[in-house]
C-alpha cells in the first residue's frame, strides 16, 4: 500500500515538474520581444479599474483595464527592448480622473527615452471630445482621421427635476437631507435649481474646465487662452485643428499603423498592451507583497451584484466582499501594506460603515493608503477615512459629506387609478415607512433629527478624527458638497494630488520597502474563475446601457431603484453628480 502511494506521489510530482517546465518554456518564447518593439494601446469602450466577464460572449473585446495598462507601461518604460508607444483613441468611455491617470502614464513613459504617438478617429462625434483628446495629447505627436471632429466643448452639468411629473402622477416625495448641498433628492423635490445646488454645480464645472484647459495646454505647449479660444468656437474640423496645432498630421488608421511599424525609418514589431509581460516580473522571483483592494460601484449590503446603470464596471460594491478582502489582507502576514482603490459615488450608510470598520481594523496592523479614482464621494469618502494617506486625482469627485433619506407616498397615485388601501397598526410609528402614507410631523422630526441627524454627526466625527480637524471645521466643508481632488487637498480632505502609482509609492514608504524594489501586487477581492461565475450566476459585464443614457438620468434611476426595489432610501450617503465631459 505504501509503495503504491509512493509511486503515485512520484508520478504526480514528475507530472507537475513537466508542466512547470513546459509553462516556463512557453512563457520564455511567448515573451521574447525583439529590440525596437512597440506597445500598442487601443482605447475602445469602457475604461475599467479591473477586467471582468460580460453577459455577451463571456468576454468583451471593447473594454480596457486600467490596472493592466498601468502594469504594461510601468514595465515597458524600463524595458530596453521597447522603443515606443502607439495609442489608438477610438471610442473610450471614461471620466476626467481616469483620463488624467492615463495621461500621466503616457507622459511618464515618454520621460524614459521612449517615443509616443497617438491616433484619434475623432475627438467626439456629435458629442464631447475633451477626454479622448486629453489622453491623446499626452503623446508627443497626435494624428486624426481627416474627417474627424475636434469637439473640445467644455464642461456641462445638467440636472433633472421631476417634481412636476410626480405632482402630475400624484406621488408625494417625503425626502430629507442633512447638508445644504446634499441635493440628490432635489430631482424629486424641486422644479428647478436651488441656490446651493447651482452654486455647487457652477463651482465644480469651473474647476474641471480649468483642469482640462491647463492640462491640454501643457501637453500641446500652447497658451491656455489659445485652448479656451478653440473651446469657444468648437466643434471644429480636423483640418482646422491641424491649423491651430492641436494635431500634428491627418491620416487614417491604416496609415498610422504603417507609420508606427516603420517609425523613423526603422522596423518595429507591434505588441498589444494586454499581452505584454515586463522582464522584471519573473514568475519564480519572490517580492514583497502589497494588496490592492478594489472598491468599485455603488455601496450596498451583502455580496456585490450586477448594477449596469450606477456602478463603474457594472458591479456594485458589496460590503461582504470588501470586508472579506480586508480580513484577508489583515491576516496575511506576507502582505506588507494595502492600497484601497475607490471608485464609488456612495450608497448605503450601513454597508459603508461595515466596510469602514474593516478598513480601520486592517489599518491598525499595517499601512492602508487610499487611491481615489473617478469618485470617492459620500459613502465612497466614508470608507476612505481610515487611510493613513489619501491620494486623489485632480479631477476626482469627492467629499459630499452628508446624508439623505426618506420615502415616497404613493397613496395619491393609487387613488387616481382606482386603488384604495387601508391598514391596521399597533405602535405610534408602525407606519413610518409605509409607502401609502406620508410622514406625520412627529415622524418627520424624528427622521430628521435621529436617523439623518445622528448619522451626519457621526460622519463628521469620523472625518474630524482621521483628518485632524475639529467637527466644526469639517462641517464647514461638508454640508453634502462635492469637491475636485485638487480642492479636497486644499480643504484637508485628502493629503496629496496623485494617481494610483503615487499611492503605491506611499504604501511602500510606510511599509519600509525600498522605492526601487519590485513588489508583488495582490488584487482583492479575489475574482471568481469563469466556472465559478457560471455555477453561481455571478457573471458581470460592462453594460452598454449607462454610457448610452443621458448622464442626467442616472440619479433618477438610482433613487427610483432605491424607492421601488428597497421600498425606502433610509440613511443613504450618495452623490449623484455626473458632469458631462
Amino acid at each position: 500500500m505504501l509503495k503504491r502511494l509512493f509511486r503515485w506521489l512520484v508520478r504526480v510530482m514528475t507530472l507537475a515538474l513537466i508542466v512547470i517546465v513546459i509553462v516556463g518554456i512557453a512563457r520564455f518564447f511567448a515573451h521574447r520581444y525583439r529590440p525596437g518593439s512597440v506597445i500598442v494601446l487601443q482605447l475602445d469602450g469602457p475604461l475599467l479599474e479591473r477586467g471582468s466577464y460580460s453577459l455577451v460572449g463571456l468576454t468583451r473585446a471593447h473594454q480596457v483595464a486600467l490596472n493592466v495598462i498601468r502594469r504594461t507601461l510601468r514595465g515597458a518604460e524600463n524595458d530596453p527592448r521597447i522603443a515606443g508607444l502607439a495609442v489608438k483613441v477610438l471610442d473610450p468611455d471614461m471620466e476626467l480622473a481616469q483620463a488624467q491617470e492615463l495621461s500621466s502614464l503616457i507622459t511618464e513613459f515618454s520621460h524614459h527615452g521612449k517615443w509616443t504617438t497617438a491616433y484619434l478617429e475623432t475627438a467626439g462625434e456629435s458629442g464631447y471630445g475633451n477626454l479622448p483628446y486629453l489622453v491623446a495629447s499626452a503623446a508627443r505627436e497626435v494624428s486624426m482621421m481627416p474627417q474627424g471632429e475636434m469637439n473640445l466643448l467644455g464642461v456641462s452639468i445638467r440636472e433633472l427635476f421631476a417634481r412636476g411629473l410626480l405632482d402630475w402622477m400624484k406621488i408625494k416625495p417625503e425626502l430629507d437631507a442633512i447638508g445644504k448641498y446634499k441635493d440628490a433628492g432635489n430631482i424629486f423635490t424641486q422644479k428647478t435649481y436651488t441656490a446651493p445646488q447651482y452654486e455647487q454645480d457652477d463651482a465644480l464645472a469651473g474647476a474641471m474646465f480649468d483642469q482640462i484647459v491647463n492640462e491640454t495646454a501643457q501637453h500641446r505647449h500652447l497658451a491656455q487662452d489659445a485652448i479656451r479660444a478653440v473651446i469657444d468656437r468648437a466643434p471644429i474640423s480636423a483640418n482646422e485643428a491641424f491649423r491651430v496645432r492641436l494635431l500634428d498630421r491627418l491620416e487614417y488608421e491604416d496609415q498610422f499603423n504603417e507609420r508606427v511599424k516603420n517609425y523613423r525609418g526603422e522596423h518595429h514589431d507591434l505588441i498589444d498592451y494586454d499581452s505584454y509581460t515586463p522582464p522584471t516580473q519573473s514568475w519564480l522571483a519572490a517580492h514583497s507583497k502589497i494588496a490592492i483592494v478594489y472598491g468599485i460601484g455603488a455601496i450596498e449590503r451583502g455580496e456585490s451584484s450586477y448594477d449596469p446603470v450606477l456602478s463603474p464596471g457594472s458591479t456594485s460594491m458589496g460590503s461582504d466582499d470588501i470586508t472579506e478582502a480586508f480580513k484577508k489582507a489583515r491576516d496575511d502576514s506576507s502582505i506588507r501594506a494595502v492600497v484601497f482603490r475607490i471608485n464609488s459615488p456612495g450608497g448605503s450608510v450601513i454597508a459603508s460603515e461595515l466596510i469602514r470598520h474593516q478598513v480601520e481594523l486592517c489599518a491598525g496592523k499595517k499601512p492602508v493608503v487610499i487611491s481615489m479614482s473617478e469618485y470617492a464621494a459620500s459613502g465612497g469618502y466614508w470608507i476612505a477615512t481610515p487611510g493613513a494617506k489619501i491620494f486623489a486625482d485632480p479631477g476626482t469627485i469627492t467629499g459630499s459629506i452628508g446624508v439623505l433619506g426618506g420615502k415616497f407616498d404613493f397613496s395619491g397615485a393609487a387613488q387616481a387609478i382606482g386603488l384604495n388601501s387601508a391598514a391596521v397598526i399597533r405602535g405610534k410609528n408602525a407606519g413610518m415607512f409605509d409607502p401609502f402614507t406620508g410622514f406625520t410631523q412627529s415622524q418627520a422630526e424624528l427622521f430628521h433629527q435621529q436617523i439623518l441627524g445622528d448619522t451626519y454627526q457621526y460622519f463628521l466625527k469620523i472625518v474630524a478624527g482621521r483628518r485632524h480637524l475639529t467637527v466644526t471645521q469639517v462641517n464647514d466643508i461638508a454640508q453634502g458638497r462635492v469637491w475636485t481632488g485638487e480642492q479636497a487637498v486644499q480643504n484637508k480632505l485628502a493629503d496629496k494630488v496623485g494617481g494610483f502609482d503615487a499611492a503605491l509609492d506611499q504604501a511602500k514608504i510606510l511599509a519600509r520597502i525600498s522605492p526601487e524594489e519590485q513588489v508583488q501586487l495582490v488584487e482583492l477581492p479575489t475574482q471568481p474563475g469563469l466556472l465559478a461565475r457560471l455555477l453561481t450566476g455571478r457573471i458581470y459585464g460592462e453594460a452598454q446601457l449607462s454610457p448610452a443614457l443621458p448622464h442626467a438620468l442616472e440619479p433618477l434611476f438610482w433613487l427610483a431603484h432605491a424607492a421601488l426595489a428597497r421600498r425606502a432610501i433610509i440613511g443613504q450617503a450618495y452623490c449623484p453628480l455626473v458632469p458631462v465631459l
